[in-house]
């Protein structure tokens, strides 16, 4: 069944006219927590927006960005959400598909993201999807201090946070 639905997942760049829409899909996924109103700040500021659309409605969306450290360029994960109503149905997978894609192309040597202890469904895919959870610690063994801290501070860290990392 779930092949089924991936074969109807089309992927594209953000418009202006899906803000409306990311919105409404960020209050239902985030249940109008702030991370409801952050999600659409950050469709509109990322370098990369991209949604999910099945049957010609966006129904997930990722926003991603190219951090440059002194160890090279890396990618970041910013928000990642579906529509509950379209969840487990391989939209999230696609969405982190194709960012992890921009960022092969843009000469990224890993991909990293983070998610609230809280958000079960994200720590899920990202874990299934081949990335590891890093403690804090281990991201300042991983890197240089001075590119751990400009990382943490483009993912917009908060202590707790469950940090992902995957390389590409």
């Amino acid at each position: 069944m779930l092949m089924e639905w991936k074969n109807l997942i089309v992927v594209r760049r953000m418009t202006r006219n899906d803000l409306p829409i990311i919105a409404e899909i960020a209050h239902r996924a985030f249940r109008n927590g702030p991370d409801s109103y952050w999600a659409v700040i950050g469709a509109k500021r990322a370098q990369r927006t991209f949604v999910a659309e099945m049957n010609n409605k966006v129904v997930g969306v990722i926003e991603i960005e190219i951090v440059n450290l002194s160890v090279g360029r890396q990618g970041h994960v910013g928000y990642i959400f579906v529509d509950p109503n379209y969840q487990r149905r391989g939209i999230g997978t696609k969405l982190l598909i194709t960012a992890e894609n921009f960022f092969k192309e843009k000469g990224a040597k890993a991909s990293w993201a983070l998610t609230s202890p809280e958000n079960i469904a994200a720590q899920r895919l990202f874990e299934k999807n081949g990335y590891r959870r890093v403690f804090l610690k281990e991201l300042f063994q991983m890197l240089p201090v001075k590119d751990a801290e400009k990382l943490l501070r483009r993912m917009v860290y908060w202590e707790g946070d469950i940090i992902y990392h995957k390389p590409l």
